[in-house]
């Protein structure tokens, strides 16, 4: 099989996933979307209310920005990366997903990485930090953010991880606009350089 017939048997899969409560209380699960040949995958914490009704990622107000984020540095949310969440089901109440929930639900993002063999990771917020580099969870955002600016100081499967601020964080805390800038700046040179790279 190849990368699309792979993903969308794992896309069948994960929308009859009943291994957690999640998988009781959802609408519609949330696979992740764009580029399956994606030089980066975008990762974030868990769907909210929009992306349950509708079954894709970053349709709400904070997916929103973050599209918004990516397209001002040149990138296209659907042809440029693979955008997906820690857990693929929205916890009732937007609320954070429990640790087992994060165990279980992880496994399928990490098959989607495992499929894609993307070049980089970002990381948005800590939850996604808590699903792929578990062992870094307890520093702070500040800290994490300054490691990931040199690159292979954090992997996952020997990828390089970038960390920044969960767009929703923006969206309650504007004065962190100015760093999550910072850090898409480092993002966009860092693609740049790889995209160049592959294409070599």
């Amino acid at each position: 099989m190849d990368k699309i017939e792979r993903l969308e048997k794992l896309k069948g899969i994960v929308s009859n996933c009943y291994y957690c409560e999640l998988g009781e209380t959802r609408k519609k699960s949330v696979f992740g979307e764009g580029n399956h040949d994606a030089i980066c995958t975008v990762i974030a914490e868990a769907p909210g209310q929009r992306e349950d009704e509708i079954g894709r990622p970053f349709v709400g107000r904070s997916g929103q920005l973050l599209r918004k984020i990516l397209i001002s540095i040149g990138l296209d949310p659907i042809n440029d990366v693979f955008i997906a969440n820690i857990v693929k089901c929205r916890p009732p109440g937007n609320r954070a997903p429990t640790a087992k929930e994060i165990d279980i639900c992880v496994k399928f993002l990490k098959k989607q990485i495992e499929i894609i063999k993307p070049k980089l990771i970002v990381l948005l917020g800590k939850t996604a930090v808590k699903g792929i580099c578990p062992n870094f969870a307890k520093e702070s955002m500040e800290k994490l953010r300054s490691i990931t600016k040199s690159l292979g100081m954090i992997t996952y499967e020997d990828i390089p991880i970038i960390i920044t601020y969960h767009h929703s964080a923006l969206l309650r805390t504007p004065w962190r606009k100015m760093s999550a800038k910072e850090d898409f700046q480092f993002f966009q040179e860092k693609y740049k350089e790889l995209k160049y790279l592959s294409e070599g």
